[in-house]
């Protein structure tokens, strides 16, 4: 019934106020619903949050290391690792979303993608210095 909510929730989030709050664009907000829809599948029952954290060679990479971490109402200070659905399905669909970012926002080497169990995301990324 979880899994129900958040995708609700995500499915509503390009038209509500939290996409405009969180500094999501429309493109990185679909790319989360579609994400998500992939790390729920495999994550344990009792999980808080759900990381995609993905680590770039350099600005405009295709591949890099991905990781998949998830953090338990058991264990919330301990993140564990886990399988989704596909673990190159979120990766990919992230770098997809690049190429409508604005050109400024493209550079990025490393993303990181924070699903909280009520649906909530946060999507940050890493420029090189």
């Amino acid at each position: 019934m979880r899994h129900l909510a958040i995708m609700l929730f995500l499915a509503l989030a390009p038209d509500c106020a939290f996409a405009q709050q969180s500094g999501a664009s429309l493109a990185e907000t679909e790319a989360v619903a579609r994400i998500a829809e992939c790390i729920v599948q495999g994550a344990p029952d009792d999980w808080q949050r759900l990381y995609v954290v993905i680590d770039l060679a350099k600005p405009g990479d295709e591949t890099g290391q991905v990781r998949y971490l998830a953090t338990r109402a058991s264990a919330p200070a301990e993140p564990v690792a886990y399988m989704p659905c596909d673990t190159r399905k979120p990766a990919t669909i992230l770098l997809e979303a690049r190429k409508r970012q604005t050109p400024e926002r493209k550079g990025w080497t490393g993303a990181r993608l924070t699903l909280h169990e009520d649906g909530k995301f946060e999507l940050n990324y890493d420029y090189p210095k």
